[in-house]
């Protein structure tokens, strides 16, 4: 990411150099004051190049890209490229020679595009020139350029609109002029040290400022707390200040500065809006609304001592930017509470919102339900009071405790001071309205609650309905949920049922079918064994052919015996009931599992294949084991299946003595096993691989197409 932006970086000065580069193609302006006729003659909206040589008098600050500039014509404020950023002159005086292009501007006529700044030498600083506040409003040639104003601070506060400001208000021998510095290192501290102060501020003449605050036609602009010189301190103790007198009464035609720091003592009768005002009762009775500078404020009853600036609402004076101290004296126990309803105090007559300001100081006492509390996280600690259609804030700033047991809907009685907050007169309001009505808290016991809000309030009762109908729509859900896994369930055991049905008739029909095979064929087998013993046993004075023929006569009827004797054997056997390969594997195999160890590993689902085809396999295991034990004389017998690439595959592996495949006997020989396997694999679309020596055992391995479906893994080596 770095690499990009230097990269970036370096196309944006490219291209600012080539931008240069045309400009100097061109004519470009020499002097700021003959920019106006180059951008008639441009027609007003082209960009006009320029090349001045001009003295810094207000140097740049970081993340801001401009600067203050003036030739021997005119001054003027310089925006500087992004791409040459890191150009941005530091030090007044210096001396530069500046190329760019002038941009028409919306705000203004024109800005200065710097793409371009050569230091051509060090110089010594701008001196600011002198004015007064008649001079800042009256002068039209001073535009842009650095001037000196000395005066007395009367207020300062941080820009609510953009924090990296701060404004000072400074009083100028009868005039008022608004100063701003741009320095977020300048804390509140700092500026509120400065009011009462005599200073001298240097700094740039804005005229006709184009930020937010548009309407103030005059603005003297600086880079921060270092462009302002004290010269006299403020008063080191404010409460050294004359007393506010009867006789100080600010009006509208004189300003209300004039008459300076005022100080008063009384007992503090409210406080309210997070501590911040306070309603203080003097000695002669009087009522000074006061705003504080810094917090914490005095407690209500508290006798003290309070300086600031007085100001009037017309109805009283009041005292502004104000600090206090706590004086001896004891505290005030104040007035018995009058009765009143909160209509008396805010209410609608004859169409007119009526507020009224006769009981401003008087300690009232009301009733009314709360419809809301303070937020947490607030500092203005205001509940709001409810007395048929009319609504009253309380403030309990004073006391946030005398709410911890009040709830919304509480019916409530409330003690305390009623207040009328009204606005201080400006020049250009000269009949200040009342912003607010509000009673203040003064302690704990001033809020007591009468009633408190019944259990089953109308939120209650939505929610609980609310929950009743989640329930309700919960249950449905379930139960039709329910029903539906009943139903499948249902079929799935019917379908169980109809299987193990089907299951037992296919055993019944199994058994009937191997008794009547035994009762009839197994009798006639025997019998045609029997006969064939006693013809060889006549015949042992025939020829060889005919004894050949006859031994092998007794052969074939002793394989079918043997065959039909299996047959009965898997009628009456359980095996294709079995649940997996394996069990129906062991089931088939019967005698052959007392005569040897038997490993079983079938890794084939036994619905992947039909009866018929696990009959087969069942069959030539069989078969594979029986000859291994029987012929083979083996000790133990792998068996190992699984389904790969679309077909079944399973092979059958003993450690007996083995025999050479090429040299097995056949069916001329009366055997057969082998033979019949093969050709029972054939039918099925199979084939058999036989791997045996004499010696090393045998491995019979069978490959039998099955239906596509997902594969299963395994390995048929008996492994």
């Amino acid at each position: 990411m770095k690499f990009m932006g230097t990269y970036i970086l370096s196309l944006l000065a490219a291209g600012a150099c080539a931008a240069v580069a045309q400009t100097n193609a061109q004519t470009a302006v020499r002097r700021i004051a003959d920019m106006p006729a180059a951008f008639a003659a441009a027609g007003g909206n082209a960009e006009v190049p320029f090349d001045f040589t001009v003295k810094v008098t207000l140097p740049g600050i970081p993340r801001r890209h401009s600067f203050v500039a003036e030739d021997e014509s005119e001054a003027r404020w310089f925006g500087i490229n992004p791409a040459i950023s890191d150009s941005c002159p530091t030090n007044a005086g210096d001396v530069l020679r500046v190329r760019g292009v002038a941009i028409p501007s919306v705000k203004t006529t024109y800005n200065f595009d710097c793409r371009q700044i050569e230091l051509v030498r060090h110089g010594r600083p701008v001196e600011a020139k002198p004015v007064s506040w008649e001079d800042v409003y009256a002068s039209t040639n001073m535009a842009n350029r650095l001037v000196q104003l000395e005066g007395v601070v009367f207020d300062t506060f941080r820009d609510e609109i953009d924090p990296q400001w701060s404004l000072i208000v400074l009083d100028c021998g009868g005039g008022i002029v608004y100063c701003a510095i741009c320095d977020e290192a300048a804390s509140e501290t700092a500026l509120e040290e400065l009011i009462g102060a005599r200073v001298s501020f240097v700094g740039i003449l804005r005229t006709l400022p184009t930020g937010n605050r548009k309407m103030i036609d005059r603005l003297v602009y600086s880079h921060g707390m270092p462009y302002v010189k004290v010269l006299s301190a403020a008063r080191a103790d404010p409460f050294a200040a004359p007393e506010l007198s009867k006789t100080v009464r600010p009006r509208p035609l004189s300003a209300p500065r004039a008459t300076g720091w005022r100080r008063a003592t009384g007992h503090v009768v409210a406080v309210w809006d997070g501590g911040t005002r306070l309603l203080l009762k003097a000695g002669d009775g009087r009522l000074l609304r006061t705003e504080l500078r810094s917090r914490p404020a005095p407690s209500c009853g508290e006798r003290v001592e309070v300086a600031g600036l007085p100001e009037t609402d017309l109805y009283r004076v009041n005292l502004s930017r104000a600090v206090w101290r706590k004086v001896p004296g004891g505290r005030f126990e104040g007035e018995p509470a009058q009765d009143v309803s909160i209509s008396q105090l805010v209410s609608y007559a004859m169409g007119v919102r009526f507020k009224n300001a006769e009981l401003h100081g008087r300690v009232v006492r009301l009733r009314g339900t709360v419809r809301g509390l303070p937020v947490v996280g607030r500092e203005r600690g205001r509940m709001y009071l409810e007395e048929g259609a009319e609504l009253i804030p309380v403030d309990a700033s004073a006391c946030p405790e005398a709410l911890a047991n009040v709830e919304v809907g509480c019916k409530v009685e409330v003690t305390g001071t009623f207040v009328t907050e009204t606005e201080n007169w400006r020049t250009n309001r000269v009949l200040p309205q009342i912003r607010e009505v509000l009673v203040a808290v003064r302690t704990p016991a001033d809020v007591r609650v009468v009633a408190r809000p019944p259990f089953w309030t109308t939120g209650r009762w939505l929610a609980l309905v609310g929950a009743l109908l989640a329930a309700i729509c919960v249950a449905f859900v379930w139960n039709a949920l329910l029903r539906r896994r009943a139903e499948l369930r249902g079929k799935e055991l019917a379908a169980e049922q109809m299987e193990h049905a089907a299951s037992k008739l296919k055993v019944f029909e199994r058994t009937r079918l191997a008794s009547d095979l035994h009762d009839a064929i197994s009798q006639m087998l025997m019998g045609a064994s029997m006969e064939l013993d006693s013809a060889q046993d006549l015949a042992s004075g025939a020829d060889d052919a005919l004894r050949r023929q006859l031994v092998l006569a007794s052969k074939m009827v002793s394989s079918c015996r043997t065959e039909l004797r299996n047959c009965l054997w898997d009628l009456r056997s359980q095996a294709l009931e079995a649940e997996d390969m394996d069990k129906a594997i062991r089931l088939s195999l019967g005698q052959v599992m007392d005569r040897a160890k038997v490993a079983v590993r079938f890794n084939v689902a036994r619905s992947r294949i039909s009866d018929s085809t696990t009959h087969a396999i069942l069959l030539i295991v069989r078969e594979l084991a029986s000859n291994a034990v029987s012929h083979g004389r083996a000790a133990s017998v792998k068996i190992a299946g699984s389904i790969e690439g679309g077909k079944l595959m399973f092979s059958v592996r003993d450690d007996g003595c083995g025999f050479d495949p090429s040299a097995v006997p056949g069916v001329a020989e009366g055997h057969f096993g082998l033979q019949g396997i093969v050709e029972r694999v054939e039918r099925m679309g199979g084939e058999v691989e036989v791997d045996s020596a004499p010696g090393r055992g045998a491995k019979i391995t069978v490959s039998i197409d099955v239906p596509a479906d997902e594969p299963e893994k395994g390995d048929c080596n008996g492994r």
